[in-house]
């Protein structure tokens, strides 16, 4: 076995992402993913930037953002656009190759890394914001990558993350059965139905395979989301003050607008600044 620091969860989760990324799902990545595709969530993600850039201006001239898990880069754009520096970190191939089209125009101010999370942090290196879009639901050990994330923040830093889905078992029952119901109405025209079915109901005992490319590609999306309080929790301890923002986000489009309507959370977004 190789002995590379990661545990067989890790290396499993790293495998299933790197593969899952390939050129095929990037060109539809659009398609499936609710923060990229509808109006409505890019104009919260748009704010949320303006505010965490806003804060970064007031202590750097420059702002650095360490963007991890940068994917196509949706998410990195719109710091590039507001003047940021920003380092590019994901383990796909194809997705970096999308960003560095998206974000050409301002290849001066970015640098793009193909490795691992765990590769991203270099001695000596500090940032005004580390940026998590859509990413803390693919790792298997996220609080660990968070508090590294804080220990190269500046002084006056920022962490910044978006798109992760909420535990599970923290949201009131409503709110669970409809982000259930809409998500396997939404499931069951994807293709794979009975084997997905399959893979749930083994799930719902407990069962989670390492070699399973579904129980590792959306690590915490099958294991009852991300705990959003730990994280809260992890970065006050601290020193930081931390603004949690809630909001509905499923694939489905003819349930994003009545999700929304209904005022269900299923969603979250964490600012955290010192």
């Amino acid at each position: 076995m190789i002995d590379d620091g990661y545990t067989v969860k890790e290396r499993g989760a790293i495998a299933a992402n790197e593969a899952f990324f390939n050129e095929e799902t990037t060109q539809n990545y659009a398609d499936v993913s609710p923060h990229v595709k509808y109006v409505s969530l890019r104009r919260l993600y748009g704010r949320l930037v303006e505010d965490v850039y806003a804060y970064a201006r007031k202590h750097a001239e420059v702002p650095t953002v360490l963007d991890l898990g940068a994917g196509e880069g949706s998410a990195t754009l719109p710091f590039l656009e507001s003047g940021a520096r920003v380092v590019a970190v994901d383990v796909s191939e194809s997705q970096l190759s999308e960003l560095r089209k998206k974000c050409g125009a301002y290849n001066e101010r970015l640098e793009i890394r193909l490795v691992d999370i765990d590769g991203a942090f270099r001695p000596g290196e500090h940032y005004d914001v580390v940026l998590m879009s859509s990413c803390l639901h693919h790792i298997p050990d996220y609080i660990s990558v968070i508090q590294s994330a804080a220990d190269i923040l500046s002084p006056r830093g920022q962490f910044f993350s978006f798109q992760d889905p909420i535990r599970y078992d923290t949201m009131n029952r409503p709110s669970y059965w409809f982000n259930r119901i809409v998500y396997f109405s939404w499931r069951a025209f994807q293709g794979d139905f009975f084997g997905g079915l399959s893979r749930t109901l083994r799930r719902a005992r407990g069962v989670y395979l390492d070699d399973c490319a579904a129980d590792n590609t959306e690590y915490h999306v099958v294991r009852n989301g991300v705990d959003q309080n730990e994280i809260v929790s992890v970065l006050s301890s601290r020193g930081f003050e931390c603004r949690t923002v809630r909001y509905f986000s499923t694939q489905g489009s003819l349930f994003q607008p009545l999700g929304a309507v209904l005022g269900i959370e299923n969603t979250f977004s964490i600012i955290a600044r010192r």
